[in-house]
This record gives structure tokens, C-alpha cells and sequence, in this order.
């Protein structure tokens, strides 16, 4: 099933959705099906380096979607999967090293309660 375009694009406008769930990045087009997230290409690649056992990439507006992908990501998106995944995360933590955050937020789980 190609999940419907304008689903999709609906979520991408929610306000919270507007950038990346990791970077925060404007515009993010990719998401981590399993996480319930949208997320930049840049943040992408480095989802795809952790494994599908972890995180599972599709493009918002390229990749086929599971029938059971899209209601999930309508009922997580970024700030409701974030109050978990970073609920322990210190205020204005320093994100430069994007990469070594990604592995320390998912496959750490450095910051869930």
C-alpha cells in the first residue's frame, strides 16, 4: 500500500512535525516508521546506520507504507515520541554531534524514564 499523500502531508504541517524529530532541522521528509517520527535526510542516513532492529527509515513522500505505519505515526509524531525518548534529556543539551546523540536517544536509551 503507498500511503496517501495528503495523510502524510498533513502530519508534515502539524506544527510539531515541522522539524526534525533529532536535529530539529526545518521541513523533515523522512521517517522512522517504527519510532513514530519525522526526521531529516541527514538524520536519516544515521537511523539506517542503527539498524532496523531499531529504526525503520521510509521517505514521507517517495517509500511504499505498511497499512499499519501511517495510523501509527498520526497517533505518535515528534513531540509525543520526544516526551519519552528525551524525557530525562537536560535542557538546551547540546546536539552538535548528531550522530552520537541519535545512538545515545534509540539505542542507549539514555534519556526514557
Amino acid at each position: 500500500m503507498v500511503a496517501d499523500p495528503k495523510i502524510l502531508d498533513g502530519l508534515l504541517k502539524l506544527p510539531e512535525n515541522r522539524e526534525c524529530a533529532d536535529c530539529k532541522s526545518k521541513g523533515p521528509r523522512w521517517a522512522c516508521v517504527n519510532l513514530g517520527i519525522f526526521i531529516c535526510i541527514q538524520c536519516s542516513g544515521i537511523h539506517r546506520s542503527l539498524g532496523v532492529h531499531i529504526s525503520k527509515v521510509r521517505s514521507a513522500t517517495l517509500d511504499t507504507w505498511l497499512p499499519e505505519q501511517v495510523p501509527f505515526i498520526e497517533s505518535m509524531g515528534n513531540e509525543k515520541s520526544n516526551n519519552y525518548w528525551e524525557a530525562e534529556l537536560p535542557p538546551n543539551y547540546n546536539r552538535a554531534g548528531i550522530e552520537d546523540f541519535i545512538c545515545a536517544k534509540y539505542k542507549e536509551k539514555r534519556w526514557i524514564p
